[in-house]
C-alpha cells in the first residue's frame, strides 16, 4: 500500500510534499526522501492515487499499520475525503492547492501559496451555466463518458465551449482527464454546492394561475412534489407552496407582476439557472397536472444545497451516482 522508501517514485513524492511546505515559508531540506521541516526531521509513509474517494481513503487508513505518520498525494481530495483523513490522524498534498502534515514537530494545515518556480497555474472555474449543464448531463448518465461530441448536442452547446469545460472539470480532478469518466459521487456534492438557489419570488397565486400568467408549457416544478414523482420518500409535500423554474428573464417579470408580499405565499418562482433544463420524462403535462417537471436530477441537486433536510432526503432517496459524499 506505501510506496517504497527510498526509490525514485518515494522521492519525488517527498520532494512535493517538501515543496508544498516551503511555500509556505518552512524551511524545509531533503535528504534521499527525508526531510527536515524547521529543525524537525519526519520520514513519511507515502501513499499516492489520482482521485481517491472517501471510501477509499477510509479503507486505506482502516488497513494501515505502523507509527510514522502518512500523507495521502493525489490529484484531488474533496473535502469529505481529507475529512476521513483527519479523523485517521493522516496528512495530504492535494495538487490542486492543500496540505496537511501532522506529526510531532510539524503541524500544518494550508494551502499551498505558490510552487518552487513560481505561482501554480491558475485554473478556470468550470461552474458557469454551461458547467452546471456538463456536469448535470453527467450525473444523468454516469456510466458513460463525459465528451464534447456526445454532450454538446444534447446540451444545445457548441462542442467548441463544451470541450472548454469539461477541461476545466479535469483540471480541478472531476472528470478523468484520460477516461474520460465523472468523479462519483463528488462531481454531484460539488454541482449541488454551486447550484444556485437564490432569488424566488413569492407568488400569492397557486400554480393555475401562474401558468394563465407566464404562458403555458414553460413553467417546470423542482419542488419536493417532483422530487416525489421521481422518487423520492418526502412527507407532507402537499402543505408545502410549489417551486417552479421559468426559462427567461421575460417569464419571470411577468410572474413578478403577480407579487403581493401582503397575501400569502402559494408557490415560489425564479429564472432556471441553467437553459438546457430536462424533464421528467415519465410525468408529462396533462389535463389535471398541466406543467412540467423536472428531471429528478435536477430536483436533487436543488435539494442538496440544503446541508441539513436536503441533503437527509437524498442521501435517503439514493439518487447521488456513486453514493453519499
Amino acid at each position: 500500500m506505501f510506496v517504497t522508501a527510498q526509490t525514485q517514485e518515494y522521492i519525488d513524492l517527498s520532494r512535493e510534499v517538501g515543496d508544498a511546505l516551503s511555500s509556505l515559508g518552512l524551511d524545509v531540506r531533503e535528504v534521499d526522501g527525508i526531510l527536515t521541516v524547521d529543525g524537525a526531521r519526519i520520514a513519511l509513509n507515502l501513499v499516492t492515487r489520482a482521485h481517491p474517494t472517501p471510501a477509499d481513503l477510509r479503507q486505506l487508513a482502516e488497513a494501515a499499520t505502523g507509527h510514522l505518520p502518512t500523507v495521502m498525494v493525489a490529484d484531488r481530495i474533496s473535502e469529505p475525503g481529507r475529512h476521513e483523513l483527519r479523523r485517521a490522524g493522516w496528512g495530504w498534498l492535494d495538487r490542486r492547492g492543500h496540505v496537511r502534515v501532522w506529526t510531532p514537530g510539524v503541524r500544518v494545515e494550508s494551502p499551498v501559496l505558490e510552487t518552487p518556480g513560481g505561482t501554480r497555474p491558475r485554473i478556470e472555474n468550470p461552474w458557469t451555466t454551461v458547467g452546471l449543464e456538463v456536469a448535470l448531463a453527467a450525473l444523468i448518465s454516469p456510466g458513460e463518458q463525459v465528451t464534447a461530441r456526445r454532450l454538446a448536442p444534447r446540451i444545445g452547446r457548441s462542442v467548441g465551449a463544451t470541450h472548454e469545460i469539461i477541461a476545466r472539470f479535469a483540471g480541478v480532478g472531476l472528470v478523468g482527464p484520460i477516461t474520460k469518466q465523472p468523479l462519483l459521487p463528488e462531481l454531484f456534492w460539488e454541482a449541488a454546492s454551486h447550484w444556485p438557489d437564490d432569488g424566488w419570488q413569492p407568488i400569492p397565486v397557486g400554480l393555475a394561475e401562474l401558468v394563465a400568467a407566464v404562458g403555458e408549457d414553460i413553467v417546470v416544478r423542482v419542488d419536493e412534489r417532483a422530487a416525489t414523482l421521481g422518487g423520492a420518500r418526502i412527507p407532507a409535500v402537499g402543505d408545502l407552496p410549489a417551486r417552479c423554474y421559468v426559462p427567461t428573464a421575460g417569464a419571470l417579470r411577468r410572474a413578478m407582476r403577480l407579487v403581493d408580499r401582503a397575501l400569502p405565499t402559494r408557490c415560489w418562482v425564479r429564472q432556471s439557472p441553467v437553459s438546457w433544463l430536462p424533464e421528467n420524462l415519465d410525468h408529462p403535462p396533462d389535463s389535471a397536472h398541466p406543467w412540467r417537471v423536472a428531471h429528478p436530477m435536477v430536483c436533487a441537486l436543488r435539494l442538496a444545497r440544503d446541508p441539513a433536510r436536503g441533503k437527509e432526503i437524498v442521501d435517503a432517496w439514493g439518487i447521488a451516482p456513486g453514493g453519499g459524499p
